[in-house]
């Protein structure tokens, strides 16, 4: 349920506020869960919310960086041991 909630924070707060506010709290929900696929969800539909440009890399910049964000959480799950918060 936490899960849930915190998933529909990560898309309401930045569309409220604006879209920079998406970077902590995807890094603070990447820290909670350790492995929450739902950021890169949250990246896709933020991108079609914000316009950063027209090139392919602009088009997708948050959905990009929940990716890279994941693949880093992926390969520091084997490393360090995190505890499953939420």
């Amino acid at each position: 349920m936490n899960r849930v909630l915190f998933f529909l924070a990560i898309i309401i707060i930045p569309v409220i506020f604006s879209w920079w506010l998406f970077i902590p709290i995807a890094l603070l929900f990447v820290y909670l869960a350790k492995l929450p696929y739902e950021v890169i969800l949250a990246g896709f539909i933020l991108d079609s919310v914000y316009y950063f440009g027209d090139g392919f890399y602009s088009q997708h910049l948050l959905t990009i960086f929940s990716l890279f964000l994941i693949i880093i959480s992926f390969f520091l799950s084997k490393r360090i041991h995190w505890r499953k918060i939420i």
